[in-house]
């Protein structure tokens, strides 16, 4: 089965890459639709709360990845987060650290462990 995923980041920790790394071991052929870092947006338009390009992505996306890091507390990583939520797309939250940002828990997101069978179950059910 093919998804195409989106993942909202911050660079300053491995999230990102701990989580790419759990979807290739999982048995998904998999289309990542997150910003790479060596392909960056040349201007992020901050009129916006998520950027009309970075909606694109999320709009391509057939599900969202996110980690329970206490830092999607704020910024850009909770925006993607709501604006996929807003227009139907499942979420997901793995389970990268012991504390989860309370907004994956408002938001009702949920969270997974960091194992491949737990993130392709709830895919399975969710996509």
């Amino acid at each position: 089965m093919k998804i195409n995923a989106f993942i909202p980041h911050r660079w300053n920790n491995n999230d990102y890459s701990d989580i790419t790394a759990l979807l290739d071991r999982t048995k998904y052929c998999v289309r990542d639709y997150s910003v790479p870092s060596s392909s960056p947006f040349d201007s992020v338009d901050r009129r916006f709360s998520v950027d009309p390009q970075i909606q694109k992505q999320i709009k391509y996306a057939s599900v969202i990845i996110c980690s329970n890091r206490p830092a999607n507390n704020s910024g850009m990583s909770l925006d993607e987060i709501k604006f996929a939520i807003s227009i139907g797309k499942p979420v997901v939250a793995i389970k990268i650290t012991e504390s989860t940002s309370r907004y994956i828990s408002e938001l009702n997101i949920p969270v997974v462990s960091k194992r491949k069978d737990a993130l392709e179950t709830w895919i399975s059910r969710n996509v």
